[in-house]
């Protein structure tokens, strides 16, 4: 594994870099860090360069006084790839990560062979159960940040929205995501991720979108829109999984990722 610090799009972001073959890129979540992605990368680094970063404001990589929006966190993704020479590459994302991927593949198609994305929260998609979503865990985001401070919002979040994760991982890994506790209210104050039907249908880029059939169905009905709305997508769903699906099904995302990765490489 090779750790650098990569100049991309203003900012210095860390990376790590791991195997060899074809580039594929990892982007992670809410309050993660490139080491969510060590399983994958064990699992993939035989067959593929494997390069992962902590996003913009987490772990390793610094706050800047730039605004916390989606296309930033975008661009920031373009701008490493370029650094790094990757161009053209494979992009995984899940979660909050996927959601940049979104953005990303939308204006900086030239720079990806292909996309997985794996339940990107994007409430355009699904307005309404987005806003039942918001209802049930905000308030008990809110509460646990009162009482108990922002680390503990961080558990309420997870709770709620990742309870499969959450479940697997053990202190001393739940604690990286309690260190990147500012990273939860900067990611829930963004301005809304708008994207519709007609967006979509313009994104031509190869991509795999993944499903968990236990997770949120707000979760569920975004990832189901935009599998159906992209012009070149399938949808894969994991039986009785929940949101994090590389968490939860490992070997079953990790063989997703090179199936798709040798159809379009």
């Amino acid at each position: 594994m090779r750790a650098m610090d990569v100049k991309a799009n203003g900012t210095t972001l860390y990376a790590e870099q791991a195997g060899q073959g074809p580039p594929v890129v990892f982007v992670h979540g809410m309050c993660g860090d490139a080491r969510v992605w060590a399983d994958q990368v064990s699992r993939l680094g035989d067959r593929f360069q494997c390069t992962t970063y902590d996003r913009r404001g987490h772990t390793r990589s610094p706050r800047t006084e730039a605004a916390d929006t989606v296309p930033l966190h975008a661009d920031d993704l373009a701008g490493l790839i370029e650094s790094l020479g990757l161009a053209p590459c494979i992009v995984v994302g899940s979660s909050g990560g996927a959601r940049i991927v979104v953005d990303f593949i939308r204006r900086h198609p030239q720079l990806v062979r292909g996309a997985v994305m794996s339940e990107p929260p994007i409430g355009s998609l699904a307005p309404d159960a987005f806003k039942g979503m918001i209802d049930e865990v905000a308030p008990k985001v809110q509460q646990a940040a009162k009482t108990d401070g922002p680390r503990a919002a961080v558990d309420a979040f997870f709770q709620v929205i990742c309870p499969g994760l959450w479940a697997i991982i053990d202190e001393p890994v739940k604690d990286r995501y309690r260190d990147n506790a500012d990273m939860l209210f900067a990611d829930l104050g963004m301005p809304p991720y708008q994207i519709g039907a007609d967006d979509i249908a313009k994104i031509d880029v190869p991509s795999v979108v993944i499903a968990g059939t236990s997770s949120h169905p707000a979760l569920q009905e975004a990832a189901h829109t935009l599998s159906k709305g992209l012009p070149n997508a399938r949808l894969v769903e994991f039986e009785s999984c929940g949101h994090v699906t590389y968490a939860e099904r490992p070997v079953e995302f990790a063989d997703t990722v090179a199936t798709f990765a040798k159809e379009v490489g």
